[in-house]
């Protein structure tokens, strides 16, 4: 479709080879990063699956929120329940072999659009130009696709076992903890570049945002959006060990 002469090749090539590999390096870091302590992945009890009538033990401080996209997998509502030992989320969660395709998908695609554009300008050619939209609107959709479908399918677990993935976490596990600022980090900001500037003002104040162990051996970055300030203020006070004042 397109004939190039050497240069223009090796230069399309190289920038190629240098976007996607730089991108598959950042995402193979995202899911390699060995977890610093435990957590115990489980059904989740009445309470943390939001049932009506449940008993809030003793103790025990329960927040409702809606959890961003991010490597714990968590997405949709989720249910938080902290304690002075750990904190626990419960809520659908997206299977890791379909949530890893979802963002190797999403990040690959998005890394070839900058070849494509200058394959555009090497050969001024407006037919890179559609080339180069068409290869975003395929990541944009792959997006669009998995955000969406995400909680309907971890809402799934709900109607058949009556309970949802819960995640326990001992408190001297969590780290990290921010509000707002960093929502998007382990190389997720990378991954979503042309949406996290649009997400972050919806950040801002609510999302409280940490890194724990997801169950599975794994570093994980968490963040979820508070439904007050309030609430994200109370929460990230809990998990560093403050008294949510």
């Amino acid at each position: 479709m397109f004939k190039m002469q050497t240069w223009q090749l090796v230069i399309v090539v190289a920038v190629a080879v240098a976007c996607v590999g730089y991108m598959a390096v950042t995402i193979a870091r995202m899911f390699s990063r060995p977890a610093v302590g435990t957590a115990t992945v489980r059904s989740s009890t009445p309470v943390e699956t939001g049932l009506i009538g449940a008993e809030v033990p003793d103790g025990a401080r329960v927040f409702d929120g809606w959890s961003y996209r991010t490597p714990a997998r968590y997405a949709g509502r989720v249910r938080v329940v902290a304690t002075d030992e750990a904190v626990t989320i419960a809520g659908p969660r997206a299977p890791v072999a379909l949530y890893a395709t979802w963002i190797w998908l999403q990040g690959i695609t998005l890394a070839l659009v900058p070849a494509a554009l200058v394959l555009a300008a090497v050969k001024l050619d407006w037919r890179a130009l559609l080339l180069a939209l068409g290869v975003f609107i395929v990541s944009a959709i792959v997006m669009a696709i998995g955000a969406g479908v995400w909680p309907g399918l971890g809402e799934t677990a709900l109607v058949a076992d009556g309970s949802f993935e819960a995640t326990e976490i001992p408190l001297d596990a969590v780290h990290d903890v921010t509000i707002g600022e960093g929502w998007a980090r382990d190389g997720l900001r990378l991954v979503i570049a042309p949406y996290a500037a649009g997400i972050d003002p919806l950040a801002a104040g609510r999302a409280v945002c940490f890194n724990a162990p997801d169950g599975f051996g794994h570093d994980r970055s968490w963040a979820i959006h508070m439904l007050s300030e309030d609430d994200a203020r109370e929460l990230s006070d809990l998990l560093t060990g403050g008294d949510g004042q």
